[in-house]
């Protein structure tokens, strides 16, 4: 039996500046909260976040922008696989936390 993935965050979400990210996925630059001549090239008007990840500023004049989601993604590329935040955040991988006392690292 497959198991489905459920999603309840629809394509097209807008997400502000410094907001996290919903979902894991693609946003695309749609334009700055307040007015600005800055138009961001098409390379850097899209980025890939991690849910959680903060939405970065507008990546040309560095003013507060808003970002859309235009696709999901699940499968953590290998080149971001070993990123501080995917061991930390995503996996849970913390080796600094002590286990509690009664049981055993395997």
């Amino acid at each position: 039996m497959q198991q489905r993935k459920m999603i309840d965050i629809p394509l097209g979400t807008e997400v502000r500046t410094a907001i996290r990210a919903p979902i894991d996925g693609d946003y695309e630059f749609v334009q700055h909260i307040a007015s600005s001549e800055c138009k961001p090239s098409a390379k850097e008007s899209k980025v890939y976040k991690f849910r959680g990840e903060l939405l970065p500023p507008c990546p040309k004049c560095g003013k507060r922008a808003v970002w859309k989601l235009v696709e999901y993604k699940f499968e953590i590329s290998p080149e971001r696989n070993k990123t501080a935040y995917v061991l930390k955040e995503v996996r849970g991988d913390r080796p600094n936390v002590p286990y509690p006392s009664g049981t055993k690292k395997k």
